[in-house]
């Protein structure tokens, strides 16, 4: 079994826990769901498709997690570092981030922290390579949704994309 973490349990209009069975057969324990608006096609088409963003230094990572989630009608915006992801004039379109933690100049880690430090709370999947207990309680307490660890399982990744934007 998996465990995603996620966290604000006291912020979630609606609390689902318990496990979860992905189409593959793993079983996820999901201790708290945020419950969004579902967005019909029609209002998608009319609105926009969801943005996802993924920072990540690594390129290739980046291209492949764009191009994945690309297939899926999301909107996908990619940046090399965190410094360049606050710089734009996106974020608050953002529905969903992808951070990686450990990258040159700003970590992962304090991205999130600028994030709240500028009123945006966005939900937000850290993708690491680097994460032991101690990191998960930091990422945590930053409020990640979830912490998955690299390669990333796709299909788990697209099922929490999916749950944050409400198109599940």
């Amino acid at each position: 079994m998996l465990e995603v973490s996620h966290v604000g349990a006291e912020r979630c209009p609606v609390l689902a826990s318990g496990l979860e069975s992905l189409d593959d057969g793993t079983q996820v324990q999901m201790s708290c769901l945020n419950q969004r608006h579902r967005v019909t096609h029609e209002e998608a088409s009319v609105r926009g498709a969801p943005v996802i963003a993924i920072v990540d230094d690594d390129e290739s990572f980046r291209e492949a997690l764009a191009r994945f989630l690309g297939t899926f009608a999301f909107r996908v915006r990619s940046f090399a570092s965190g410094e360049e992801l606050l710089q734009s004039g996106e974020l608050r379109s953002v529905s969903c981030l992808l951070l990686d933690l450990a990258m040159p100049g700003m970590s992962g880690l304090e991205v999130k922290h600028q994030l709240g430090a500028r009123g945006l709370r966005i939900p937000t999947i850290f993708v690491t390579a680097h994460a032991d207990d101690e990191v998960e309680q930091h990422l945590v307490a930053a409020g990640a949704i979830a912490i998955l660890p690299k390669p990333v399982e796709q299909q788990m990744l697209l099922r929490l994309v999916q749950r944050v934007v409400g198109e599940q």
